[in-house]
């Protein structure tokens, strides 16, 4: 009897959905006083959520049926939140700090409901905190894909979503290789737009930074500084990789990061990263083997340059490629860089490490990760499996990501997804669940996720289409369970409100379900109007009309 009543106790103060809500169309939303710029953007996010779902205006005077109250209380821990009942009435999302609102905010979002005549407010109540305090993305910006074409404002929306999942930093790589220096009309192009990219993440509280290669030039680097090509695959080199070995050269690295540097300057910077390979290296005797020699040695000066003007950025060393296991090329990178940070370490932060496929490179399980630096780990979620990439729609892989990162949760103090567009958004969300508890089962995410951004009443559906999904992706062995997969989204479509199935993340698997059923009929045969305007709506989805064909555009029937 004892046990049972301790048992009943335990159920009773579990956090966990409530058994009643109801729908409201409209709510109150209270910020609290002196509450700074952020958690007011916060408070914008959560309105522009609730009213771009469902029929309901969020106000911010006034009365409604409905209150939620955003709040600050530090003793949560570090982002952390805490989802409670509000004293009169309604709900009170409370963060240790700013974004901490931000992510209880997200929370309170992805247990609601938009599909029963309002907005249905979410009964999951308890407290939260990330357990990995790197939760970043990194968004690759180059040939034409989504982060470069998309307009700003719905860029900077969708990383604003992101936000709600739990990420906490922005990456991006200014990509040298392509301009002809600062005075590039393209380089400014690109400057003017991530800047602004970056300074409306920071609005929300997110952190930001750079990925650079360190050896990497201009298109316009004087031909005598330039770098033997490195031996293996998976190193790209645009012919602009400088030699660091030859002073000159050295001393133009240094003046070009001093400037392009500056740039960020009203903007900030969190982390720079610096990357090894695919673009970088040099196969000169002096340093090589580049990720043990002539890597960290002009990652290690370039470090000081960077704290000059940000004091506080911690530095990340990837070790992308590092001696290219899957090309059996052990050249003793791993060996020389423990042998680099065993000597100093105190200029780095953290190490990040992950395969190009689905390795993870057997040095860090083996040996430790370097220095006993803390680990970030760069899961690759887009690439893997189809091309063009995202050319099918949605390519969701929950089994797949949970088996990865299962061999490094335990060492790991999170990483940032590779990410090329928004048609791996499932995945973003499965990572970033992972990152805030190492322990979530994918399958947990998929659900959440179909029930927010679907309707509840359709998520093990959804989450039975993912499982199809999953074990098609190959585009040589589409299953007949396509079919059955087709079915079921033809049915959720079929009840969905009409905000959500018009909606881009409904559209991607609902196309990818179509696509895929088409291609199981024709024998993989790209033929038909059936699959043209599938692919078309996908190209204006991804704002794809002008991307590079291979990697990002879908396929195009004449």
């Amino acid at each position: 009897m004892k046990n049972a009543i301790l048992s009943l106790a335990a159920l009773l103060l579990a956090p966990g959905p409530a058994l009643h809500a109801q729908a409201t169309k409209s709510a109150l939303l209270v910020l609290p006083a002196g509450q700074g710029p952020v958690v007011g953007n916060v408070g914008r996010v959560f309105a522009r959520q609730i009213q771009q779902r469902c029929a309901a205006k969020v106000i911010a005077t006034g009365e409604a049926p409905l209150t939620v109250e955003l709040a600050l209380a530090p003793g949560l821990g570090a982002e952390g939140f805490r989802i409670e009942d509000r004293i009169g009435g309604g709900v009170r999302i409370v963060g240790n700090d700013a974004r901490g609102v931000l992510y209880g905010a997200g929370k309170f979002l992805r247990s609601s409901r938009f599909d029963q005549g309002g907005f249905t407010p979410g009964t999951w109540r308890g407290t939260s905190q990330p357990k990995c305090p790197v939760r970043a993305i990194y968004l690759a910006t180059h040939f034409m894909n989504y982060y470069e074409a998309a307009p700003l404002e719905e860029l900077n929306h969708y990383i604003e979503d992101l936000g709600l999942w739990g990420y906490n930093t922005i990456l991006v790589h200014f990509p040298t290789w392509q301009f002809n220096g600062l005075a590039d009309p393209a380089a400014r192009t690109w400057l003017d737009r991530f800047k602004v990219v970056l300074s409306e993440a920071r609005r929300c509280g997110l952190q930001v930074g750079l990925i650079q290669v360190p050896n990497q030039g201009y298109k316009s680097a004087p031909r005598e500084f330039l770098a033997p090509k490195v031996p293996g695959n998976r190193r790209g080199n645009h012919g602009v990789n400088l030699c660091v070995q030859k002073p000159e050269a050295r001393a133009h690295l240094l003046k070009m990061h001093e400037a392009f540097l500056d740039e960020f300057k009203e903007v900030g910077l969190d982390y720079f990263c610096f990357w090894p390979y695919d673009e970088g290296g040099c196969a000169c005797k002096d340093c090589w083997p580049w990720g043990g020699r002539g890597y960290p040695s002009i990652a290690k000066e370039i470090t000081p340059v960077v704290r000059s003007r940000f004091p506080s950025c911690k530095i990340i060393l990837s070790t992308w490629c590092f001696e290219n296991e899957n090309d059996n090329n052990p050249d003793g990178e791993w060996a020389g860089l423990t042998k680099a940070v065993k000597a100093d370490k105190s200029w780095l932060d953290y190490i990040m490490a992950d395969g190009h496929d689905d390795y993870f490179p057997k040095y860090i399980l083996e040996s430790g990760v370097p220095g006993r630096l803390g680990l970030l780990n760069f899961p690759e979620i887009s690439m893997f499996g189809m091309k063009p990439w995202g050319g099918y729609g949605a390519n969701p892989a929950p089994a797949h990501f949970e088996s990865l990162w299962g061999r490094i949760k335990h060492i790991a103090g999170g990483g940032a997804p590779y990410s090329e567009g928004i048609y791996e958004d499932l995945n973003k969300a499965i990572y970033a669940q992972f990152y805030w508890d190492p322990e979530r089962k994918a399958v947990e995410t998929v659900k959440e996720y179909a029930a927010f951004e679907f309707s509840p009443d359709c998520a093990a559906d959804i989450g039975e289409v993912v499982r199809i999904f999953e074990r098609n992706h190959n585009r040589k062995a589409i299953g007949a369970d396509a079919v059955k997969a087709f079915e079921l989204v033809a049915k959720a479509d079929a009840a969905m409100m009409p905000a959500a199935r018009t909606a881009w993340r409904w559209r991607i698997v609902y196309l990818r379900a179509l696509i895929d059923k088409e291609l199981f009929e024709r024998k993989g045969r790209l033929e038909g109007g059936t699959l043209k305007a599938a692919f078309e709506e996908l190209t204006r989805i991804y704002h794809a009309e002008n991307a590079h064909s291979m990697p990002i555009k879908p396929p195009q029937i004449k």
